[in-house]
């Protein structure tokens, strides 16, 4: 799964995210620099989060749910300063 999301209104930044479910590794990228990386080898919990806050002159929350279902597949809430802004679900 992999998705991005702009933030930000005067100081805009580009979060990448990408989780890769065969080999458990999932990564965040603010600007294109890699702030997150981690790697699980064996089963993952249900539920992850991924907080951070990004900006100098106007820092923004931002917060990546990540839910697992039980088979395949995961269901990923991205939340801008506390507030639902997206909503993706994939493999």
């Amino acid at each position: 799964m992999k998705f991005s999301i702009e933030i930000g209104m005067n100081e805009k930044h580009l979060i990448e995210f990408t989780f890769n479910q065969l080999l458990g590794q999932s990564r965040v990228c603010v600007d294109g620099r890699e702030v997150f990386r981690k790697k699980r080898w064996f089963s993952e919990p249900l539920v992850d989060s991924y907080d951070f806050e990004i900006g100098l002159f106007e820092p923004v929350r931002l917060r990546i749910e990540k839910e697992r279902k039980h088979l395949f597949g995961s269901k990923y809430r991205i939340f801008v300063d506390n507030r639902l802004t997206q909503l993706h679900q994939g493999i």
